[in-house]
């Protein structure tokens, strides 16, 4: 079963309106302890993957893991090889923000052994990025793309945003083909959504319209993943294209089922034990973290055991996100095929021999056909 990390970074410079992560503004920010934090969970956690095969993929998420210094990347790396291992080749990504990638930052990434650049465009409209509340325009989202490449980065991902009140589905097409235009070997697409503990959320409950609508944003959907398509990135999964052989290692960790450490606030982890599984979440307040942490006890904040069957839905949930489909084995197919077979006949899933998929009209609707699919 296949293994990977993820570092949780919580500090931005701002927080942006939409954002409902783990974030933490400061102008202080505590490189160096946090990185000690880190590690002293790394090792402490340590045990519970002891025997696992070399992580393949390391992932700096946040927050804005790109402004983390390069020597403290650097020193969380070398600890996950030394302590649980890292794959030969194993994709080492971080997250970064257009208006924060300066070329000798990326250089200084490169050399501690990062290998793949996550990029927070969400747009190259001026004024969507200013409707989203992001530092960028267009013209800097396309100079941090080039910076990325001349710091000699192969593997990267732009992010794009759709689905704000104002963009039409032309304006969501042109990013997507922009991105693929600039070479990008991978893209992933989100759709914006309202959380309540957000500056979008107060407006939206204040009655402010956000979002386009319903049958605007399916049709928006469709038309970024045939133009994605047609600049050749492939989609993939429900929100993420690539070119061949750049399909994002973690990502495709997440929804095939593998395994997961979570390090840092906020940060979420899952492991398999006996025939289910645990999920846990760490203490969100990056201060209440790094002080258990560096007590050599990490602070959860909740832990979930998970049962054989509740594993089969999950399976469910995750598998039929990719394009590839869901794969089939005899539990799937007692438990779940009379349901599969009903929504086959309404053209929302194919059934093939070894797997399933939601067809077009099945990934415009897939929250309704997974719960269809699982209420037996």
């Amino acid at each position: 079963m296949p293994f990977g990390v993820y570092v949780h970074y919580p500090f931005c410079a701002r927080h942006c309106p939409y954002c409902d992560f783990t974030v933490t503004v400061t102008r202080d920010v505590p490189h160096e302890g946090y990185r000690d934090a880190v590690l002293a969970e790394l090792r402490a956690r340590a045990e519970d993957f002891a025997g696992r095969p070399a992580a393949v993929s390391l992932y700096f998420g946040g927050g804005t893991p790109g402004l983390w210094p390069a020597a403290c990347v650097g020193a969380v790396i070398d600890g996950v090889a030394e302590v649980l291992g890292l794959a030969e080749g194993a994709e080492v990504t971080v997250e970064c923000n257009p208006e924060e990638v300066a070329l000798p930052h990326l250089v200084g990434l490169r050399a501690a052994g990062v290998n793949r650049i996550s990029l927070g465009v969400q747009s190259f409209d001026d004024a969507l990025l200013r409707r989203l509340g992001r530092q960028h325009d267009g013209e800097g989202a396309r100079r941090a793309v080039a910076a990325v490449v001349a710091a000699g980065f192969q593997d990267y991902s732009v992010d794009l945003m759709h689905g704000a009140a104002g963009q039409r589905v032309a304006d969501a097409v042109a990013d997507a083909t922009i991105a693929c235009a600039l070479g990008a070997p991978h893209v992933s697409t989100y759709q914006l959504t309202i959380e309540l503990r957000t500056s979008f959320g107060a407006r939206a409950v204040r009655g402010e319209s956000l979002l386009v609508e319903d049958d605007a944003l399916a049709e928006m959907y469709e038309a970024v993943r045939a133009a994605l398509a047609a600049g050749g990135v492939q989609p993939y999964e429900i929100s993420n294209a690539a070119r061949p052989g750049h399909a994002a290692v973690h990502n495709m960790l997440y929804w095939t089922g593998g395994e997961y450490l979570g390090l840092g606030a906020g940060a979420h982890g899952y492991r398999r034990v006996g025939d289910g599984a645990v999920r846990w979440s760490n203490e969100r307040h990056a201060g209440r973290y790094a002080r258990a942490a560096l007590a050599g006890a990490p602070a959860e904040a909740t832990r979930e055991t998970i049962d054989a069957d509740t594993l089969l839905e999950e399976r469910v949930l995750c598998g039929l996100r990719l394009d590839a489909g869901l794969p089939i084995d005899a539990a799937l197919a007692a438990r779940f095929g009379a349901n599969a077979r009903r929504l086959a006949a309404d053209g929302l899933l194919t059934i093939a021999p070894d797997r399933w998929r939601a067809t077009p009209r099945g990934r415009a609707l897939l929250d309704r056909v997974i719960t269809a699919l699982v209420t037996v």
